[in-house]
């Protein structure tokens, strides 16, 4: 499964799941935010959507969704998938300033799976949605800049036990069948939302979807943006 991360976002295949999902109904603006902890953009983007999210916190509640960037991953640890990764990050680096580990690189072999780094957050959502955004940060911190292994339970239960969550709750929930699905319930909301790739900032006022950043925003054009919508 290839993807496209040029041009400061992601692109992603269509999710092959058919149950209905339900959009988000609660009263009141929100801001949806369509990520992915191992999307090089995304990573690219925290720091300024961070700043506009504790901005408007008074006016905007803020939702997280996840996108599924290269869910089951497969491809070959080859040298030209490794150069097309590294190119994205030195990308993203230059353009955000985010920090980055290439010594990522010199694994032997790694799957580029997405799904279990986007289903520890969704895991986290239930067991304390105050922390989902901190944990989503922090792993992102730990995949991009400190070349943690996002596919080792030793990663999730140093994050659990930093940001005091229960780890052992953690691991029974990620590893169930259950929570397997539930992420993919993610990835197709975000597809019936229209959005094909990330990072994707979008408002929700009253019943209608504004796009505030559809790719790599920093804070001012996403702020301008967001205020000539809310105007």
């Amino acid at each position: 499964m290839e993807n496209n991360c040029e041009d400061g976002a992601c692109e992603v295949p269509e999710v092959d799941n058919k149950e209905s999902v339900v959009a988000p109904n609660q009263s009141g603006n929100r801001l949806i935010y369509v990520g992915d902890p191992m999307c090089s953009w995304c990573w690219g983007i925290t720091n300024h959507l961070e700043k506009l999210k504790v901005e408007y916190k008074d006016q905007l509640d803020f939702e997280l969704l996840l996108g599924g960037l290269r869910p089951g991953g497969g491809e070959d640890w080859t040298e030209d998938f490794r150069a097309m990764i590294r190119s994205h990050w030195e990308h993203v680096q230059a353009a955000s300033g985010q920090p980055f580990d290439y010594s990522f690189f010199n694994r032997e072999q790694f799957n580029y799976d997405t799904e279990p780094s986007a289903r520890a957050v969704r895991v986290v959502r239930d067991l304390d949605a105050t922390k989902e955004w901190s944990f989503y940060k922090r792993l992102q911190q730990a995949f991009y800049a400190e070349n943690k292994d996002v596919h080792d339970l030793d990663t999730y239960k140093a994050l659990c036990e930093e940001l005091e969550l229960n780890y052992t709750t953690f691991e029974s929930l990620f590893l169930s069948q259950g929570y397997k699905q539930l992420v993919y319930q993610d990835f197709a909301k975000a597809q019936q939302m229209g959005v094909r790739g990330f990072p994707a900032v979008v408002l929700k006022k009253g019943e209608e979807y504004f796009a505030v950043s559809m790719g790599y925003s920093d804070y001012d054009r996403m702020k301008a943006t967001l205020e000539s919508i809310l105007a």
